[in-house]
């Protein structure tokens, strides 16, 4: 990212992290320690860029989501108020932190977050940053915005949230499952559920609050599924890849181990293969070997991994043709197109 553009990307963080702060003023001094702890956490809208130096972590920037709405409405509508867009793109960040935390609980996840907070509170920060991404909501209509539309926000998030929810239960009872009986399609229909649907809402809140037309909408929705599609896939391969550098995994034959058997999963803080979570690589590798197997070999679960980035890639093809749409009805800000990496 240019110097320029480092200098814009630090003044609307300054603008969203203020309106952050603004709303959390109201909780109690106890609660509101915990709600900034999750919000400090990497890549969200608190997190420091002292501490992004410290890890070499520079992409995605502190709070893309937020970042992803401000800038898609601004795309539309430059003249906007600011006040109305950084109260939707805030309450964005605060809904996308909530589920994720909820994620992570669910999953058993041993993030640094639930290590220092616990299940409890965790779940109940969780329920906070809901119900501070509706306040947030309702505010935007002291900003000028008329009741009609901050009700269509509403009911875009809560939407969301079902779909969201919804690919996540299909999720968990995945785990269930033989991996043998899962297909692409269903894994590629979870992760339009779980992740589609909330990239989906980053781009569509801030196209609706600016007044788009139907044809900008669309394709700004259809932005966000694809590239939230992209990213679940990315990151499934990503976790498996670190997981299986974790040496402690693997027995003599070099199978990976099953589950009860010595050895960690534990250093990577993912429960993914222990939990027996069906992500595409797995469900890939599993198609590779052509049997049912008790235990998935490691270079089948490479194959997996990379047939997974190579699928990723394609949704992001797709979405960067959705891009150049949407850059011909509305040019596409320097700024924006840098945080999304398709051009």
């Amino acid at each position: 990212m240019s110097p320029e553009l480092e200098v814009i990307l630090a003044a609307h963080q300054t603008l969203l992290r203020e309106r952050l702060h603004s709303c959390l003023s109201t909780l109690h001094p106890l609660l509101r320690a915990d709600v900034v702890f999750a919000l400090q956490q990497p890549g969200k809208l608190l997190y420091s860029v002292e501490q992004a130096q410290a890890t070499s972590s520079s992409y995605p920037p502190a709070g893309s989501w937020a970042l992803l709405t401000f800038l898609s409405a601004l795309c539309v509508q430059p003249t906007l108020s600011l006040e109305a867009v950084s109260s939707v793109a805030v309450a964005l960040e605060c809904f996308i932190c909530a589920l994720d935390l909820l994620d992570d609980v669910e999953d058993e996840e041993q993030t640094a977050l639930l290590q220092v907070l616990g299940v409890p509170r965790t779940v109940n920060v969780a329920t906070v940053l809901l119900a501070c991404s509706q306040q947030l909501l309702l505010a935007v209509e002291h900003a000028g915005i008329e009741p009609a539309r901050v009700l269509t926000l509403q009911g875009l998030f809560q939407t969301a949230l079902l779909q969201a929810t919804g690919g996540q239960h299909r999720d968990l009872l995945a785990e269930q499952r033989s991996v043998t009986e899962l297909t692409l399609e269903e894994c590629i229909e979870i992760a339009t559920e779980k992740a589609g649907s909330l990239m989906a809402l980053a781009c569509l809140a801030g196209a609706v609050l600016a007044q788009a037309d139907e044809q900008s909408q669309s394709l700004f929705a259809e932005l966000g599924t694809l590239l939230g599609i992209a990213h679940q896939l990315d990151n499934d391969s990503h976790d498996l890849y670190a997981i299986l550098q974790e040496s402690a995994m693997y027995g003599p034959s070099g199978i990976l181990k099953r589950e009860g058997q010595e050895g960690s999963f534990a250093p990577s803080g993912k429960t993914d293969l222990r939990r027996g979570k069906k992500t595409l690589p797995v469900v890939l590798a599993a198609r590779e070997l052509k049997e049912p197997v008790p235990a998935l070999e490691r270079s089948a679960l490479q194959q997996g991994i990379v047939a997974t980035w190579g699928i990723s890639l394609l949704y992001r093809e797709r979405a960067g043709e959705c891009l150049r749409k949407i850059d011909a009805l509305h040019p596409i800000p320097p700024l924006l197109r840098s945080l999304l990496r398709l051009s």
